[in-house]
């Protein structure tokens, strides 16, 4: 729920910073000067990259969400991890199964329930950036589904 209000306090919030920047836009573009104008032209660009950046997290999320709950529906287990006193795993933990679920994933590529939990475990390690790239490919391999993976 917690991230649920984080994520449309964000929203709001880049909307917000949307309209304002089409409005500094709108009034440079309104001035007889050709650096207002080129500037203002600049400034109509960033919203659209903003909203573009918002749009592509929030896919993101919901389609790592939805795999998710495939996951649990499926009834594979998680990782077994150590965890301390904060919730976050140990590294040791989180290291040996991050090992573990690569060598399923070089056994089962085509498998994207492996891929999200490679993803996983890259996160309970601290690799923000390799899981987003496992959680990617199992969204790729959840949307084209390999028939032997079925």
């Amino acid at each position: 729920m917690i991230t649920k209000i984080w994520v449309g306090l964000m929203l709001a919030l880049t909307l917000f910073y949307v309209l304002t920047l089409l409005g500094r836009g709108i009034i440079l573009l309104q001035e007889p000067s050709l650096i207002a104008i080129a500037m203002g032209l600049a400034i109509l660009v960033l919203p659209l990259v903003a909203l573009w950046a918002l749009f592509a997290e929030l896919q993101f999320g919901l389609k790592a969400q939805r795999l998710s709950r495939r996951l649990i529906a499926l009834d594979i287990p998680g990782l077994d991890l150590e965890l301390r006193a904060s919730g976050r795993a140990t590294k040791e933990s989180a290291n040996k199964e991050l090992e573990r679920i690569q060598d399923a994933v070089t056994k089962d590529p085509n498998s994207w329930s492996l891929w999200y939990q490679l993803g996983e475990a890259h996160d309970a390690a601290g690799e923000r950036k390799n899981a987003r790239a496992a959680i990617r490919q199992a969204i790729q391999l959840a949307n084209n589904p390999d028939p032997a993976d079925q």
